[in-house]
């Protein structure tokens, strides 16, 4: 296995002599060997061991068990110990999801030059079926990949059983972490049940599972590559500038290549991958809709372009009464417009104004109460005259106005609600009619 593990090393180029190397250390037979392996071909390597404090008194052994390995090893580890079950609260997450990311930033923070993970090739067919139970592409058949950033695999091509005979062979104990034995969980049910079985068939085959599996990973992996550089080269060329893309360009190409695009895309503005969000992404691309990918990043498209934006920073609340005690205008400045409001006389001074006297229009005497000019209000409503409907005003502006412009489109409202807004009119309640006698006219720039 020592053979095996030098020559994964030197194939994928993933440690140099001259870096340090830190070995996520559980107490598991797996991540003992590659510890011990590591230390026998001559790398500087040292160790880190989380606690997750999930297990009681046998996360405790295992602690203590790394502790005494590395002291008689001579190898410098590093303990750490994390409330688990606090973090997922506080962050909403599984535990396996939480555990996972505390021990990644874990090892991070030791600074070295590479972090070795001890997967094997075990459990790389075990994520490949388990990603192939549950729907995958290609990607998924490709198991667990030698490396990422900094983190490499150096056991990723043996086996759990070669690794556990290579610790029997130097007489060197490990833990057993009891959870493995349960069946609760998918991935163990996989190792248990499914594995078994397969190695089964592939005997009476007389052909070697493992061998076989690990064959179809290499190949699954190099098609892969192939595409996924294609697609990084594709997503290059259709790069317009910042946040905008050649959507023609890139729908131009086989769906095999798009569909990576559109992935790495999601990468790129920090979404989570799922079929779902591409579908999401597809749709911005196709139908030419604004597409919420996630808090704050959004997807459209203008003209054959891709163009991904930010959600819009929420205007500050605008206020302001209305009063006509000095005089028949009243100006005032709102969000960059100037918005003159009006009480006109309807004998005497609309002879003047094109078009003035519509329904569009305000009936001052049909206002209760104060008049405010303001912004947008959850809650607010409008019945705009001959529609026939009351309509919130969010879905007035989801349906005709820009994100960036609906927090700063001017309002009027009285002590019965909205009365007048921009772009639409007045409200049925107060608009303008055959009796009017004064009007509140509303003359924005």
């Amino acid at each position: 296995m020592l053979n095996k593990v030098k020559n994964t090393i030197s194939e994928h180029n993933l440690i140099s002599h001259t870096e340090s190397v830190l070995v996520g250390l559980s107490g598991g037979a797996d991540s003992v060997a590659l510890l011990v392996c590591l230390k026998e071909l001559g790398y500087n390597v040292s160790a880190m061991h989380i606690n997750h404090n999930l297990r009681g008194c046998e996360s405790d052994r295992d602690e203590q068990f790394c502790i005494e390995l590395c002291k008689n090893l001579g190898i410098p580890l590093t303990v750490k110990s994390i409330d688990v079950k606090g973090y997922c609260r506080e962050n909403k997450l599984g535990i396996e999801q939480g555990a996972r990311e505390i021990r990644y930033k874990a090892f991070a923070s030791a600074g070295t030059d590479k972090v070795c993970t001890a997967h094997t090739l075990s459990d790389s067919v075990e994520t490949m079926i388990l990603n192939l139970i549950r729907g995958t592409a290609l990607k998924g058949l490709c198991g667990v990949p030698y490396k990422r950033e900094n983190i490499v695999r150096p056991l990723i091509e043996c086996t759990r059983e070669e690794v556990e005979g290579f610790l029997n062979e130097r007489g060197i104990e490990y833990v057993t972490d009891s959870t493995n034995n349960s069946d609760d969980y998918t991935r163990n049910r996989i190792r248990h049940l499914i594995i078994p079985k397969l190695i089964e068939i592939s005997d009476c085959q007389n052909g070697n599972f493992y061998k076989s599996i690990s064959r179809t990973i290499k190949s699954v992996s190099l098609d892969e590559s192939y595409l996924g550089i294609r697609a990084e080269c594709l997503l290059e060329d259709a790069h317009i500038d910042k946040d905008t893309y050649d959507i023609e360009m890139i729908n131009s190409q086989n769906e095999a290549i798009s569909n990576r695009v559109f992935i790495m895309l999601l990468k790129r503005y920090g979404v989570e991958v799922s079929q779902s969000k591409l579908e999401d992404l597809k749709t911005a691309c196709f139908e030419n809709k604004k597409i919420n990918l996630k808090k704050n990043v959004y997807a459209s498209t203008k003209s054959g372009k891709l163009i991904f934006s930010k959600g819009i920073k929420k205007t500050e609340t605008y206020s302001q009464e209305i009063s006509f005690q000095r005089g028949n205008t009243v100006e005032e400045d709102f969000f960059g417009k100037r918005v003159n409001i009006k009480l006109l006389n309807r004998d005497s001074e609309l002879t003047n104004i094109h078009n003035m006297f519509t329904k569009k229009n305000i009936d001052y005497d049909k206002i209760k109460g104060r008049i405010l000019l303001r912004n947008r209000l959850g809650g607010d409503k409008i019945r705009l005259p001959d529609r026939g409907i009351t309509k919130t005003v969010k879905k007035l502006f989801n349906e005709n106005i820009p994100i960036e412009l609906r927090d700063k489109t001017v309002i009027l409202s009285d002590d019965n609600g909205v009365i007048y807004v921009e772009g639409f009119g007045a409200d049925e309640r107060v608009s303008a009619d055959e009796n009017t006698k004064r009007i509140l006219y509303v003359e924005i720039s």
